[in-house]
């Protein structure tokens, strides 16, 4: 399922829901165009792995507040 969420009053467009995984990503490019600070996020450099096995090397994690609503 691909859907459209809010972050920080930002409309994120094309978000993949995974609901079977434990980890929710968001892409660099992304996290920087939400003009986030790079000193609110917690570093964490350890690798997490893809959906078809490959690895993919992490920057940090922060929590962010969400919204999703019914689009009308």
């Amino acid at each position: 399922m691909i859907i459209t969420n809010e972050v920080k009053n930002f409309a994120v467009k094309k978000v993949l829901v995974d609901q079977e995984s434990l980890i929710d990503i968001l892409y660099w490019k992304t996290y920087q165009n939400l003009q986030l600070s790079e000193l609110a996020m917690i570093m964490y450099d350890e690798a997490i792995y893809g959906f078809l096995g490959e690895k993919v090397c992490t920057k940090g994690y922060i929590d962010l507040y969400m919204v999703f609503r019914e689009r009308k």
